[in-house]
């Protein structure tokens, strides 16, 4: 597979990871449906600008090396279920989190 068609497959898969249609990224991006199904395309249009690429990985919420390089030491999206675990974390109160972290670690040892 061609660099072209792995960045388009990264934005694909890191879409569908946060959960959004590609009418939902266009309304974010004011691009049209038609701009966002070609960037996914293997064979349609990168985006044309850096600052599209920016706002793109903003909205995925990957970091650009992920996106032009596909390292997955940094930038991999976040499942559905880690990004609600992360979600309900950060609205836990300091001592809260401490609890469920010594509580996680505590499981994953048992494992």
């Amino acid at each position: 597979m061609k660099n072209r068609a792995l960045r388009a497959e990264r934005l694909q898969q890191a879409r569908i990871t946060k959960g959004l249609k590609q009418q939902d990224v266009a309304d974010l991006l004011f691009k049209s449906l038609a701009t966002i199904k070609k960037w996914e395309s293997p064979t349609g249009a990168e985006p044309a600008s850096l600052n599209d690429v920016v706002r793109l990985c903003d909205v995925y919420d990957i970091s650009l090396q992920w996106y032009i390089l596909g390292n997955k030491d940094q930038g991999t999206p976040l499942s559905k279920l880690q990004a609600r675990l992360l979600s309900a974390y950060e609205k836990l109160t300091p001592r809260m989190q401490r609890r469920i972290l010594k509580i996680t670690e505590m499981l994953a040892r048992e494992r």
